[in-house]
């Protein structure tokens, strides 16, 4: 009898392991984690954006060639140049039970109409909504101030909560306990870790279990986290890593990343930088190309414009800016800054792969034609700050033209002009210009003035412009369908290998 009941408990621990399958964990590593925590309004880009991803929904995605995508909204169409309507998916839920209906997104869009959501990050994307409601249960209609032939490109930016809890908690106790419709649902939020369980109930159920989204500022931390196994995808690393990461049984992505890298100029004032011919000289001294082949494994190349390849409005007649130190100093001395000045600048170390040396190495450019440039170190999440805020203390930080999350090179133009609430640059003139584009409602036309205001924006600089700065991240062996695209992460097809 003894001898049955030793038999009978081996035999129930040996099955057990094949019973009961073995829980997927996925495991992120990023440079920050969002400043709103889950607010869905309070980040546009990747790295910050990552987690609101895996737990919100818009109702238009952008693919990675830059063409707009349904994805809650199955089509729309323009009634006439001041009214969209939209047709939602059907059976689609937040995690808590309420329907991803036209009311919801109607919530959320009215509430940037309001006036209440202008103190949001994504709000200026959606400035010009004037309202919105439910025609039907999956029908929305959305009226504008004024005429956007891109409106439906500038949703893909707004991330719709579950108008219930954001009703009750409000805006900041949401941020602690966010509902969307997304593959996870949020059962940590804090600044140094996001963790997310599986909805089942998904529209696009995941493959794994569950998510852990670490903040990691450190990018040597970041991949040593990955040959460690703590982390199966560690972002912005750099592309000299790649025989480390392969050694760990592991692979570079490169992703898009919708930006092209700057340091931007502070010309608001009285300073060299105020004057064109000296943000003309800068560019001209810069060996962008020798950068990128040295320190970014030629993974890109330089530009001289706003936009990146995949946006509405990119021109592809404009060039980036010759190395040319000879220039610059003839510029600089025309200015004149015959013997070059003092260039106090902010920087973030360790934000994207290599910034370390290349910031190093523009310095050193900058030294041939006689500009003497410091760097401020400061950490990402008071960086973000000032560019919202301003307190700015030199006359340059490190920055980008970000064209996401819509695509729209008209977006990053906004921000470096004096329609920003915090502006480093303002040009007066420049605002009707860029006013008249927005409210184009010929699609050719918009796009013919977009590509103007680009080249504008090259041949009066209001930066140092660098290159697309491609997005590279390590990913661990196990991981499988890994497939990030701009502003987007495929978090319901991603899976790992156990």
């Amino acid at each position: 009898m003894k001898n049955v009941a030793r038999l009978t408990i081996m035999a129930l621990f040996l099955a057990a392991p094949y019973s009961v399958a073995a829980e997927k964990v996925l495991r992120f590593g990023l440079v920050s984690l969002p400043q709103d925590l889950g607010n869905p309004f309070g980040s546009y880009t990747i790295p910050t954006v990552v987690p609101g991803l895996a737990v919100f929904d818009s109702l238009t995605v952008v693919d990675m060639d830059g063409v707009l995508q349904p994805w809650i909204a199955e089509q729309w169409e323009a009634v006439d140049p001041l009214t969209w309507h939209f047709t939602l998916k059907p059976n689609v839920n937040f995690s808590n039970g309420e329907p991803f209906d036209a009311a919801a997104a109607a919530a959320a869009l009215n509430y940037f109409a309001s006036g209440d959501g202008l103190i949001e990050v994504v709000a200026q994307s959606v400035i010009d909504v004037a309202n919105a409601r439910a025609i039907e249960p999956l029908l929305l209609e959305v009226k504008t101030k004024a005429p956007n032939i891109l409106l439906p490109r500038r949703l893909s930016g707004i991330r719709i909560p579950a108008p219930g809890p954001w009703a009750e908690l409000g805006r900041r106790g949401f941020s602690q306990a966010p509902v969307g419709s997304g593959p996870f649902i949020a059962t940590r939020w804090d600044s140094t870790q996001v963790d997310l369980v599986a909805n089942p109930n998904s529209w696009r159920p995941p493959l794994v279990d569950r998510i852990e989204i670490k903040a990691v500022p450190e990018i040597t931390t970041r991949l040593q986290g990955l040959i460690t196994e703590a982390l199966d995808v560690a972002f912005d690393i750099g592309p000299d890593d790649g025989p480390i990461v392969e050694s760990a049984g592991g692979r570079l992505n490169v992703r898009p990343t919708g930006r092209v890298q700057l340091l931007t100029f502070m010309s608001i004032g009285d300073s060299p930088v105020a004057d064109v011919r000296v943000r003309q000289a800068l560019n001209y001294a810069v060996n962008k190309q020798q950068i990128i082949d040295v320190l970014l494994a030629s993974a890109t190349k330089p530009t001289g414009q706003a936009a990146v390849k995949a946006s509405f409005g990119y021109n592809p007649d404009v060039e980036a800016y010759p190395y040319d130190p000879d220039k610059a100093r003839a510029l600089l001395a025309e200015a004149g800054y015959p013997d070059g000045f003092d260039l106090p600048a902010d920087m973030t170390p360790g934000a994207m792969a290599g910034d370390g040396a290349w910031y190093l190495q523009i310095a050193n450019n900058l030294a041939d034609i006689g500009v003497r440039v410091t760097y401020q170190a400061s950490p990402f999440t008071i960086h973000i700050r000032k560019i919202r805020q301003g307190g700015w203390n030199g006359l340059a930080f490190g920055m980008d033209f970000n064209n996401l999350p819509s695509l729209d090179v008209l977006w990053p133009l906004r921000i470096h002009s004096c329609l920003w609430k915090a502006p480093w640059h303002c040009r007066p003139e420049w605002v009707p210009l860029i006013e008249d584009a927005e409210q184009e409602f010929d699609l050719e036309e918009r796009r013919r003035k977009t590509q103007d205001l680009v080249q504008l924006y090259r041949d009066e600089p209001t930066s140092l412009y660098l290159w697309e700065m491609p997005g590279i991240d390590g990913v661990a062996g196990r991981v499988i369908n890994y497939h990030p695209r701009h502003a987007f992460i495929n978090f319901h097809e991603i899976d790992v290998e156990e």
